[in-house]
């Protein structure tokens, strides 16, 4: 951005982007037409006669030791053209550059540049897990959970359909409706006979026993779990709430900055529409040049008009 500035003068005296323009094609018109003059001289003179006639004619009059003097002044003055063109064209696009990165300053640009903190986002803290509520609880309530959950999972294998104690339990019951099986034919027939080793009351009775273990492991578990569920609800109602309220100032904040941005864009635009090109003290005499041919034009367009 500073290395650009060295384009616009700083008194407010100058050419508009336009103007600039204008003068660059005057300039490059100049350079044409110089360029054609150049091109088209000749150091000799060139006539043609008849033979016998009487006065040759002229069909090219060749340059004069003035004329070759002023090639020095005419290469010299395209050389200084070409220059005021490269000077304008780069000014202009200094401008634009300038123009553009206003347009493209982001929001944390502006604010490094104008010293002011920019507070990052808030982020929504890390809600509680059940992992971290019980490595918060005491060695003995961990100890606790621990055996209760493990006596529950254990009970509960053992007497739910499929477990080692509820298919031998099932099976004494099928055996007591079906004392004997009957395989095979004639002499060969075998029969199998189902004597029961432990009394059924006694069967029933630990089984009812260890489901009321069970349901009791269970519920301590549960309620164990109750209060973990609770406290990570508490932990996420804490986090958002806190999260929503730091978002609230976050955005107010960002907003107050979003409008002093703004107003800056606004000003400082409309300063770098209001720059003018100055033209250095070695293009003076060229510009000055370029620009009196201009008017010269400009004079015979209206006369003409």
């Amino acid at each position: 951005m500073k290395k650009d500035m060295i384009f616009f003068a700083t008194d407010g005296k100058g050419l508009t982007s336009t103007s600039a323009n204008h003068i660059a094609n005057l300039a490059k018109e100049m350079i044409s037409e110089t360029d054609t003059v150049l091109e088209e001289m000749t150091l000799y003179s060139t006539t043609v006669s008849l033979i016998g006639g009487d006065k040759p004619n002229v069909l090219n009059r060749g340059a004069n030791d003035s004329d070759v003097e002023s090639t020095i002044t005419l290469l010299r003055r395209v050389a200084e053209a070409k220059s005021l063109i490269a000077w304008l064209r780069e000014a202009i696009k200094a401008k634009e550059r300038l123009l553009q990165e206003l347009t493209d300053e982001t929001l944390e640009d502006y604010a490094k540049e104008a010293g002011i903190k920019l507070n990052e986002q808030p982020k929504l803290k890390d809600i509680l897990t059940e992992d971290e509520y019980f490595a918060s609880r005491s060695v003995d309530e961990r100890c606790r959970y621990y055996s209760v959950e493990t006596l529950a999972a254990t009970l509960g294998k053992a007497i739910h359909p499929g477990g080692t104690f509820a298919e031998a339990r099932k099976a004494l019951q099928a055996k007591g409706k079906k004392p004997h099986d009957v395989e095979g034919t004639g002499r060969d027939t075998l029969i199998y006979t189902y004597t029961p080793t432990v009394s059924e009351k006694v069967v029933e009775d630990v089984y009812f026993r260890l489901q009321a273990e069970y349901r009791d492991a269970q519920s301590q578990v549960n309620s164990m779990k109750h209060d973990c569920r609770k406290a990570i609800e508490e932990s996420a109602i804490a986090a958002r709430t806190e999260y929503a309220k730091a978002m609230a100032e976050w955005n107010n904040e960002r907003k107050l900055v979003e409008a002093r941005h703004a107003e800056h864009i606004q000003i400082r635009s409309k300063e770098l529409e209001a720059l003018r090109i100055r033209i250095p003290q070695s293009l003076t005499e060229i510009y000055e040049h370029v620009s009196n041919l201009g008017k010269k034009r400009d004079n015979r367009s209206d006369k003409e008009a």
